[in-house]
């Protein structure tokens, strides 16, 4: 864990390690990052990286891409402001520069605000050195651990104090209870746990993800909710011209065809808006030839191209639509209608460029002042589009009980459109701005209730994980960005994509080597049936081997010799370990495997008590057929009793393994199939060998091995309406709760 915090925050500071042009007493410097302090004026142009945090004290055609920080699919013009405020730094702010961004077009000065560990970059790798937090399957383990600490301690010692103070051997007792101990201790689940794991690592990376921690692959199954940011995990992070409409809102092919002759004449700032409308389709422009270029300035927000046409001369306006509005002639009432349409189209989440046209007379130049008159012909709608199949994802993962919310740096208008696009139902949203009058408790009333997090900083995004990790959810965060780092490491489960930042693929927990979101249902279908698997082995184990225990505090309490030796229980702990070995192969039912499931201690207490209530009356049936019916001597009573628990012990998985009928319902793996009948008859026979004697075996007769089968039959019958009333009770509950 260090050495990934600290692998992670060397990229961070790999990324900085370059050297800066500053102006300082009016003299230009190149200096080396580290050396600025805050009140440096820092000169930037285009390509370079910004080295601190400040503000913008002069722009020129300034636009800056932060996308990898805040999650902006779009450059972000950046200009300066007459009355500055040093002390409201926001991420998204047009007069903000933060450190790790990078100047796309343009040039301008920054006054430093912010250096090292004091910037956004720096405070993200200050959270990525801490000490990861305990996930929801950690807890769980460390509670289970405190359950089987507490009933070994209590029992083992009520068994040894029994045993000394009955038969006054403090020795034999002594030995007779550490048996028990190790006989109670589910020694076999770290190896249980690590080779299904290790299996279901191997079956997800075939499937196109890379699990760097294996004790993530449970967090993976338990997980109820996925916080994703959008940029890149659910769009293309690729701007694409979605359509073109006239004033009236309908299609227009010749408006296309203006902005095509516009983005491929003009010569000025080259961003993706222009390569989004080359890349929408082609145009014959072979009747046009371009004449002259207005340029692209930040106070008019528009650029001019005039092209001679089969029409004559034709100036072709496009830029941001309230400054072309104002080169438009029109009447109001087709105003109005352009402003609503606009309106209408951002608040459907797009990026929107308005296309103007005039015809101009032929002259040697022509000047911003020509940009007047003209005929607005329409709008550009650009969108950062979903991917293919990530609504695919979205209905299979609600499928399968994970409920998914967005956490994004990107504003909600553009969100929410994402969002109907993949139809992911929106129960609420929520702005960045919201959320610093909130209180933890107030935030936790509203998390649930709210599917899109919007403008959100990384500092606010984790607080939102923590909410919901504190409403005792599995929490799964999905993000590529180097501002996802954090909220990678608060999560249960960090999941980043190949594509992503280094740093978030260091902080990720698992990393999808496809683009193919899917594999994310793959991975939480893999990570229930690891979680499956472990729990049977711990029900099965625990629920038997505290059964085993009642037995033996009983059987102290009437009977005049041990009721089994120690070696006698080491063998059986032996052969019962040996046969489940193979648990990791087996089959999960398909309907586990469609919902969530976590470390349910009521559910674990339930199997203890009751299985081990019913497994103890079965051996104490046993003791009593034994020692009054046959009255049989110690050693016969003892090899009895060892072959009725091991059967009763081992068998007993083929009830517990699933929830349906074991015999109709729901086929076991084969491989545990062949490990339990080797073990169990290696056990059976064990009486039989030449190591009878130094174990202190003696073959039973016919007659009891016949009463002792029916016994062990009896108890899996039995064993199967206890399994069914746990469950059904279980289910009642949750009904209840829900």
């Amino acid at each position: 864990q260090e050495r990934d915090a600290r692998n992670a925050a060397e990229k961070l500071r790999q990324r900085v390690k370059y050297r800066v042009l500053v102006l300082r007493d009016g003299i230009e410097k190149n200096i080396v990052p580290e050396t600025l302090v805050p009140g440096d004026v820092v000169r930037l142009s285009s390509g370079r990286i910004v080295p601190a945090d400040g503000i913008v004290l002069r722009s020129q055609d300034f636009f800056v891409d932060q996308s990898s920080l805040t999650g902006e699919s779009f450059p972000v013009e950046k200009q300066q402001r007459q009355h500055r405020d040093t002390d409201v730094q926001e991420a998204g702010t047009d007069n903000l520069l933060l450190t790790g961004s990078n100047v796309v077009t343009g040039s301008g000065d920054m006054l430093v605000t912010s250096t090292g560990g004091d910037t956004e970059f720096g405070r993200i790798a200050s959270r990525l050195s801490e000490k990861d937090e305990e996930t929801d399957f950690a807890k769980g383990v460390r509670a289970f651990g405190f359950l089987i600490m507490r009933v070994t301690i209590v029992l083992v010692m009520l068994v040894f104090l029994i045993n000394a103070f009955r038969k006054h051997d403090w020795l034999e007792s002594f030995m007779f209870s550490l048996a028990i101990a190790v006989g109670m201790t589910p020694e076999l689940l770290p190896m249980v746990m690590t080779v299904t794991m290790a299996r279901g690592s191997s079956h997800m990376a075939r499937k196109g993800a890379v699990v760097k921690k294996l004790s993530a692959i449970p967090n993976f199954g338990s997980m109820d909710v996925l916080c994703t940011d959008k940029t890149g995990t659910l769009t293309e992070d690729r701007i694409s011209m979605i359509k073109c409409v006239d004033p009236d809102g309908e299609h227009d092919d010749e408006l296309f065809l203006f902005a095509y002759l516009n983005s491929h004449f003009q010569t000025g700032i080259q961003n993706p808006l222009d390569e989004a409308i080359l890349r929408y389709g082609t145009a014959d422009i072979s009747s046009y030839e371009k004449t002259e270029e207005i340029s692209f300035d930040f106070t008019r927000k528009r650029m001019s191209i005039v092209t001679s046409s089969p029409k004559g001369l034709l100036l072709i306006c496009k830029g941001a639509p309230e400054e072309v509005f104002k080169a438009c002639r029109a009447d109001e009432q087709v105003r109005l209608r352009a402003q609503q349409l606009y309106e209408s189209l951002s608040e459907e989440g797009f990026r929107v460029l308005a296309v103007a046209t005039g015809s101009v007379e032929r002259k040697d130049r022509y000047y911003r002042s020509d940009e007047k008159d003209l005929i607005l012909q329409g709008f550009i709608a650009f969108l950062d589009p979903p991917k293919q199949d990530v609504d695919e994802t979205i209905t299979a993962l609600r499928h399968i009980g994970v409920e998914v919310k967005i956490i994004t740096g990107d504003n909600h208008h553009v969100t929410r459109k994402i969002c109907q696009e993949i139809g992911l139902p929106i129960k609420g949203i929520m702005q960045g701005t919201e959320l610093e009058t909130l209180t933890d408790d107030g935030l936790r009333n509203r998390v649930m209730n709210t599917t899109i997090f919007s403008r959100f900083s990384p500092e606010q995004k984790t607080r939102v994980i923590h909410a919901l990790k504190d409403f005792h959810h599995s929490v799964g965060y999905l993000g590529d960005g180097i501002n996802d780092a954090p909220s990678l490491k608060a999560a249960d489960v960090g999941i980043s994509v190949d594509s992503a930042t280094d740093v978030a693929k260091e902080s990720a927990d698992i990393i999808l080597t496809r683009k193919d979101l899917l594999i994310l249902k793959e991975g939480i279908i893999e990570g229930r049936k690891i979680f499956g698997n472990t729990m049977k082995y711990i029900l099965m184990g625990l629920s038997s081997n505290f059964g085993n225990m009642l037995s033996v505090v009983a059987a102290t309490l009437f009977l005049p010799f041990l009721p089994m030796l120690p070696s006698q229980i080491l063998v059986n702990n032996f052969l019962y370990d040996a046969a489940q070995i193979t648990i990791p192969t087996d089959h999960v039912d398909e309907g586990y495997t469609q919902k969530p499931h976590r470390w349910d201690l009521k559910m674990i207490y339930r199997y203890m008590l009751l299985f081990g209530v019913v497994s103890s009356v079965f051996d104490i049936a046993t003791f009593v057929t034994l020692y009054h019916i046959f009255a049989v001597d110690e050693a016969q009573f003892r090899t009895g009793w060892f072959m009725e628990s091991l059967a009763t012990q081992i068998l007993v998985v083929f009830v517990i393994r699933t929830e349906q009928n074991p015999l109709t319902e729901s086929r076991p793996g084969k491989y545990l199939v062949i490990s339990t009948l080797i073990c169990l008859g290696i056990g059976w026979l064990l009486p039989y060998t030449p190591l009878a004697g130094p174990l202190g075996f003696s073959p039973p007769p016919l007659n009891v091995l016949a009463v002792i089968m029916a016994w062990v039959l009896s108890y899996l019958i039995c064993a199967e309406f206890v399994k069914r009333f746990i469950h059904r009770r279980s289910d009642i509950q949750s009904v209840l709760k829900g």
